[in-house]
């Protein structure tokens, strides 16, 4: 079990987060996958996203 009070030391969501989502954007727009660009774009926004929470609870704490 995992004690809730210890904060991780690195974000949740890393760069490769927002790689495979671009890869993923970039392959569906090759592909002309309107849903593989979505979930690409999706990916990115959400990493961004998490990574800025993170970040502002970090310095918050």
């Amino acid at each position: 079990m995992t004690d809730p009070d210890i904060q991780p030391t690195e974000s949740p969501a890393t760069w490769e987060n927002v790689v495979v989502g671009k890869a993923k954007e970039v392959l569906g727009r090759a592909l002309h996958d309107d849903e593989a660009v979505e979930e690409g774009e999706d990916q990115v926004d959400v990493a961004h996203e998490v990574r800025e929470e993170f970040d502002e609870e970090r310095s918050e704490g």
